[in-house]
């Protein structure tokens, strides 16, 4: 376990630049802050529920520890709802929150080792070509387009009662992501690790588009139409 930072005494303010989560008005907001969408949400943290205000602190989940995934759900729900809400984030990643300034604060400490959630493919999954084995042991050599457009599919509201995908750019430059899947099914966890960019990637598939090296012939990862209709895609067919 990690040394808990000390408790912020209540109407003391917070340590760190300010979280938002809610639309940015057209005439702006004063002072600096950091929005739910550009922050970088650990996979995991430690929690500790402080009791230096007028009120015991409120956190994520029960217990010692809370995922990522869970924390993120946490801040944007209470920043919307409750304006009086505040929460922070300090260099070092250590994110405090209280729901108002008379309540004492709850502190979450990242465990570094667990990556930090992917909000921004475009932004933290950047090199050209990445391996990508799946939960079989199966590998195959994507480019780096493709581990985005997988990202993106992970981070798609599932349906209702379905578990969320998620997707965790590691401290090694490595990207471990889940789609997610039909209720109750274990987790499909696939691994995407930096790797050389080849010469040519081939002639693109006629169906979905994706070359042959990313093709799905023992089903690693489903492909669908270029045109949007869904249609999943096993078999390489060179474009005329």
């Amino acid at each position: 376990m990690t040394d808990v930072p000390a408790d912020v005494p209540a109407r003391q303010p917070l340590p760190g630049t300010r979280i938002i989560a809610y639309r940015i008005p057209d005439w702006g907001i004063e002072g600096p802050y950091l929005h739910m969408n550009a922050a970088d949400i650990h996979a995991r943290y430690e929690q500790h529920a402080g009791r230096a205000g007028d009120y015991p602190a409120r956190t994520a989940e029960f217990g010692r520890w809370t995922n990522g995934e869970g924390l993120d759900r946490f801040l944007r729900g209470n920043l919307n709802f409750w304006r009086l809400s505040e929460a922070t984030m300090t260099e070092d990643g250590v994110i405090r929150y209280r729901q108002t300034r008379n309540h004492s604060s709850a502190t979450f400490t990242p465990d570094r080792a667990s990556g930090v959630l992917i909000n921004r493919p475009d932004e933290q999954v950047t090199a050209p070509a990445y391996r990508v084995t799946g939960p079989s042991g199966v590998s195959q050599l994507w480019r780096g387009s493709a581990v985005r457009d997988a990202i993106a599919r992970c981070r798609r509201k599932p349906v209702v009662g379905w578990p969320a995908g998620w997707a965790h750019l590691m401290p090694d430059t490595s990207v471990l992501f889940d789609p997610g899947g039909f209720p109750w099914s274990t987790p499909d966890i696939y691994t995407a690790e930096v790797a050389d960019e080849p010469a040519d990637w081939g002639p693109p598939c006629g169906e979905c588009a994706y070359p042959a090296s990313e093709h799905d012939l023992s089903r690693l990862w489903p492909r669908s139409r270029a045109d949007g209709t869904g249609h999943t895609c096993w078999t390489h067919v060179p474009q005329a």
